[in-house]
């Protein structure tokens, strides 16, 4: 409040009163003005840009957050697992495909839902557990429409997420800032960030330079989408293999993402090495059996080149997972440049950086591994 104005408040009570002695006595004294009621105060607040690059209003601190879509593996990578108190249906059922709710798989398993967690298809949230559960922030991998709807619709604020099959790309960095930010860990999610562009880096250094006539050739098969595939199901533009600047053959059909090739396809790329999803080996087993001929035929098969690694994409990408693959894949098709890295040891690494704890021996123990396979 200004100084001028309880000086004029005090200057003209002075004059009533020097009024009120020239005014016959026994006149009844006014009341005097109260003084106005000072606005409440504001309660601190701070603004985060999501991924999204929406602006999003939270309040000064951030005590609980609950997630939709597959939000909550960020919140796991942004070291704000404590604060958690609601989930999705696919996370509250701990499993080694999502390798943060086995990790912390005690708190998970007593979150409340609050929708069947859809990572990118339409799904119903739960509006009225949210509203219940009051968390102070909600953090959503769905799209920024969606983000925007729910915000609306609950009052909330939402922070958006984007990283689909990413590993090393912006969009993950940005996502994992913002939630740190809005979780007031922000320190933590920096320290990752900044770790995972040091693998980036590494990686690079290491595979970066190879020339193309010095790469063979690689596919990767029995990969998952729509329904479980034997060896056609391939994926251009592979993440891991991208990371590790791996010769992908796959990439020569201009394609993106997963689809179906067939076995003379397979055969006229006749690749060098191939990493195959162990999952699947009752289908490629149907396949090896009815076709040995050519599966015998081709390099891979000749040279006992064959290797498994764990999926790192399931209902939204395992960013930790496929950073392993990455290495995993670069120490089998380069091994040179990798001889120095005790690969465990690296494992161990990347999983306790990105979960805060380690995983590998648990899920090894769960029958998933990086190693070689043979039919």
């Amino acid at each position: 409040m200004s100084i001028e104005k309880p000086l004029m408040r005090a200057i003209s009570a002075c004059v009533l009163a020097l009024s009120l002695a020239f005014v016959a006595t026994g006149c009844a004294s006014q009341p005097q003005e109260e003084a106005a009621p000072e606005a409440p105060a504001q309660a601190a607040s701070n603004q985060v840009t999501d991924a999204y690059g929406r602006a999003v209003e939270l309040p000064d601190s951030v005590e609980s957050v609950a997630t939709v879509g597959s939000g909550a593996r960020f919140v796991v990578y942004a070291g704000g697992q404590d604060k958690l108190i609601a989930a999705t249906d696919k996370e509250t059922e701990p499993a080694p495909v999502r390798p943060y709710t086995m990790v912390y798989a005690e708190q998970f398993s007593a979150l409340p839902s609050t929708s069947n967690g859809n990572h990118l298809m339409e799904t119903s949230v739960d509006a009225e557990q949210l509203l219940e559960l009051a968390p102070d922030v909600i953090v959503s991998s769905r799209s920024a429409q969606e983000c925007d709807q729910l915000q609306e619709q609950t009052g909330i604020p939402v922070i958006g997420i984007s990283y689909q099959d990413q590993l090393f790309a912006d969009d993950v960095y940005a996502s994992i800032l913002a939630v740190g930010q809005a979780l007031g860990t922000e320190e933590h999610a920096r320290q990752v960030v900044d770790t995972m562009k040091g693998w980036q880096a590494d990686l690079q250094e290491r595979t970066g330079s190879i020339p193309d006539s010095e790469k063979p050739a690689v596919y990767t098969g029995a990969v998952n989408f729509k329904g479980a595939k034997s060896f056609g199901g391939t994926y251009a533009q592979y993440a891991p293999f991208m990371a590790a600047n791996v010769k992908n053959v796959a990439d020569e059909t201009g394609q993106k993402g997963s689809f179906d090739v067939d076995l003379e396809q397979l055969a006229a790329w006749n690749p060098d090495i191939m990493f195959l999803n162990a999952g699947n080996m009752d289908l490629m087993k149907q396949d090896y059996e009815a076709n040995a001929a050519l599966f015998d035929s081709l390099s891979a098969f000749q040279n006992d080149k064959l290797y498994t690694q764990p999926a790192f994409n399931f209902n939204g990408t395992n960013i930790e997972m496929g950073i392993c693959d990455a290495y995993f894949v670069g120490s089998v098709v380069y091994p040179e440049a990798f001889a120095d890295l005790d690969m465990p040891t690296m494992y161990d690494e990347i999983f306790s950086t990105m979960l805060g704890k380690d995983y590998y021996e648990d899920m090894k123990a769960a029958g998933m591994d990086f190693k070689q396979i043979s039919f």
